[in-house]
C-alpha cells in the first residue's frame, strides 16, 4: 500500500434556511471538546456519512433530533495525496438520496469507494468471508470496511472494531500491512473456483457411476458386471448378445430348411429358393428406389420454396416501380418542421422549391435508379427462369422414381404370391418354432439396445473423468503462483510492524496517565 494521506480539511453542513455550519480540522490529531449533548458525535456522525455511508438519510437517533431532519446538505472539504476533492450530500434534493458528489459529479456509494480506493493507491481485493473453499463469493474490501479501522469512537474501545466479521477485520489488517495483495490474489480465487468445481465433479461422477452400475446390473447380466460397468464389460456384453443372435438365426435357418426339406419335392424346393433370391434382390432395389424418391421429392419441395421467394421479391419489385411512378411526381405541402403550408417560391433553374439546390444531376440519378430497378428485375427473371427448369426436371424424375417403385412393388407381389402355396405348407409346421426364435432375437436386439444407450452413458462417465484432469492440470500453475506469493509475502516483518506500533501506542498512552496499560507488552 501506498504512502498516500487522505487529510479532512473542513466539515459543513447546511441548515434549512441555507445557512452553513462549518468545522474546520488542522493538519494531525484534532480534539472536539465540549459539554454533553452539545453536538461532538453529530459532527462524527456528519463526517461518516460523507465517507461513503449507503444509507439515504443521516443517521436518526430516538432520543434527538435528526441530522435529515435540521439540515439540508452536508459537505467535506478533504486532500488526497495533496489534491482538494469536495464531497457532498444532498438527501433532500429529489433523486440524489444515495448519490454522493465529488466536486459536482454524481457518484454511487461503490463508485466513490472505489475512486478513493484508487486515489490512495490502494490495491482492491477480495477475500473469502470465513471458509474459501465454503463456495461463497468473495465480496470486495471496501473503504468503507477499512474506515471502521480509521474512524473510532470511545464506545468502540472494547474491540478492535465494533460488529466487524473476524474475517472482514483479518483482511482489512492484512491490507494495512500491505499483504491483502499478496495473500488475496486473483489467481487464488481462481485456484479455489477451480478446486470447487473439481469436488463438484468427482462428486457428480461418483454418485453417475454408481447409478449406472445399479442400472446397468439386470441388463447386462451374466458374469459381465461384477464390480464395476466399464467400456470393457459393455462391449463383452454386446459381443455375446451379437453371438447368441447369430446363433438364433442359424438355428431359424436351419429349422426351416430342414422342415421345408422333408415336405418340398425337391424341384419345387429349387424353384422356391431361386424365387426367394429374386425376392430379396426386389426388395433391395426396392429399398434404395425409395431412398432415391425421397431425396428427390425433398430437393423439388425446397427448389419450390426457392421459386416462390424469387417470385415474391420479383413482385415487390414491381410494385416498388410502380410507386415510384405515381409517388414520383407529389410535392411537400407542409412544412415538415411546423405542418404549415408551404408558399412555393421560383428556384432558379431545376432547383428545388423548398430547398432551392439546384438539381444538376436529376437525370442522371434517376437514370441509375432506373438502370439498377431494370438489372434487378433481369436478374431475378433469369433466376426464377432457371428455377422453373430445375422444378421440371425433378417433377419428371420424381414420376419416374413413383413408377419405378410401383413396378417394383408388383413384381414383388407377383413373387409372394407364387411362394405363398410353399410358404402355407411349411409354415404350420415350423410356425411354433419359429415364432419362439424370433421372439428370443427380439429381446437381444432390445438388450442390445439397451446396451449401446449404456455405452453412451459410460462415455459421459468418461468424459466427466476427462473434465476432472483437465482442471487439475490447470490446478497445478496456479497453485504454484499461489505459493509464490504467498512466499514472497514477508508475515514476520508484518506482524512485528503491527507489534511495535501497538506497543508505541500504548507507551504514549502510560506517558500522560503512568501505569494505565500495566499488563505485557
Amino acid at each position: 500500500m501506498a504512502n498516500k494521506i487522505l487529510r479532512v480539511e473542513t466539515v459543513e453542513r447546511r441548515l434549512a434556511d441555507g445557512q452553513w455550519e462549518t468545522i474546520s480540522f488542522a493538519p494531525g490529531v484534532n480534539l472536539l471538546v465540549g459539554a454533553p449533548g452539545t453536538g461532538k458525535t453529530k459532527w462524527l456522525q456528519t463526517l461518516d456519512y460523507l465517507l461513503g455511508d449507503s444509507g439515504e438519510m443521516p443517521l436518526e437517533s430516538t432520543e434527538d433530533e435528526g441530522l435529515s431532519s435540521k439540515y439540508d446538505a452536508a459537505a467535506a472539504q478533504v486532500f488526497v495525496d495533496g489534491k482538494e476533492m469536495r464531497i457532498e450530500r444532498r438527501w433532500r434534493e429529489p433523486g440524489a438520496k444515495t448519490k454522493i458528489f465529488v466536486d459536482d459529479e454524481a457518484k454511487s456509494s461503490k463508485e466513490f469507494q472505489q475512486l478513493l480506493l484508487d486515489q490512495l493507491d490502494i490495491p482492491q481485493v477480495n477475500f473469502p468471508k470465513g471458509n474459501p473453499m465454503s463456495g461463497q463469493t468473495w465480496p470486495e474490501l471496501s473503504f468503507r470496511m477499512l474506515l471502521r479501522h480509521i474512524y473510532r469512537q470511545q464506545r468502540f474501545w472494547g474491540g478492535l472494531v465494533d460488529q466487524q466479521p473476524e474475517a472482514e477485520q483479518l483482511a482489512c489488517v492484512l491490507q494495512f500491512l500491505g499483504l491483502a495483495e499478496h495473500v488475496f490474489t486473483e489467481e487464488y480465487g481462481e485456484l479455489v473456483q477451480k478446486i470447487l468445481q473439481v469436488e463438484r465433479l468427482k462428486a457428480r461422477r461418483e454418485q453417475y457411476s454408481q447409478t449406472l452400475d445399479e442400472l446397468s446390473r439386470e441388463i447386462l447380466g451374466g458374469d459381465d458386471l461384477t464390480v464395476s460397468v466399464s467400456t470393457a464389460s459393455v462391449a463383452s456384453a454386446l459381443r455375446r448378445l451379437e453371438q447368441e443372435a447369430e446363433d438364433i438365426r442359424s438355428r431359424r435357418s436351419v429349422l426351416i430348411s430342414q422342415t421345408a426339406d422333408s415336405v418340398l419335392p425337391a424341384d419345387e424346393r429349387q424353384n422356391v429358393e431361386k424365387l426367394g433370391e429374386e425376392r430379396a434382390r426386389l426388395v433391395a432395389e426396392l429399398e434404395q428406389s425409395s431412398t432415391r424418391l425421397l431425396t428427390v421429392v425433398e430437393r423439388l419441395r425446397e427448389v419450390k420454396r426457392y421459386r416462390a421467394d424469387l417470385a415474391d421479391e420479383l413482385s415487390r419489385i414491381d410494385r416498388a416501380e410502380t410507386a415510384g411512378t405515381i409517388l414520383g411526381d407529389l410535392r411537400v405541402t407542409h412544412c415538415p418542421a411546423c405542418d404549415r403550408p408551404i408558399r412555393e417560391v421560383a428556384a432558379p433553374g431545376n432547383g428545388c422549391f423548398l430547398c432551392h439546390h439546384a438539381d444538376t444531376d436529376d437525370v442522371v440519378s434517376k437514370e441509375l435508379g432506373v438502370t439498377r430497378i431494370r438489372f434487378e428485375r433481369e436478374r431475378l427473371a433469369a433466376e426464377l427462369k432457371e428455377a422453373d427448369d430445375l422444378v421440371s426436371v425433378l417433377s419428371q424424375e420424381a414420376e419416374r422414381g413413383e413408377s419405378d417403385a410401383i413396378a417394383l412393388k408388383e413384381q414383388l407381389g407377383m413373387l409372394e404370391r407364387a411362394i405363398a402355396p410353399s410358404r402355407e405348407i411349411v409354415a404350420p409346421l415350423v410356425q411354433e418354432g419359429v415364432s419362439a426364435l424370433d421372439m428370443a432375437l427380439g429381446q437381444l436386439s432390445e438388450r442390445q439396445r439397451q446396451l449401446n444407450r449404456i455405452a453412451s452413458a459410460v462415455e459421459l462417465a468418461a468424459h466427466l473423468g476427462d473434465q476432472v484432469v483437465a482442471l487439475e492440470r490447470e490446478i497445478e500453475p496456479l497453485q504454484a503462483a499461489v505459493d509464490e506469493a504467498k512466499r514472497s509475502a514477508d508475515f514476520g516483518a508484518a506482524a512485528s510492524l503491527l507489534e511495535d506500533g501497538m506497543n508505541d501506542y500504548l507507551n504514549a498512552i502510560n506517558v500522560y496517565r503512568p501505569n494505565v496499560w500495566g499488563t505485557a507488552p
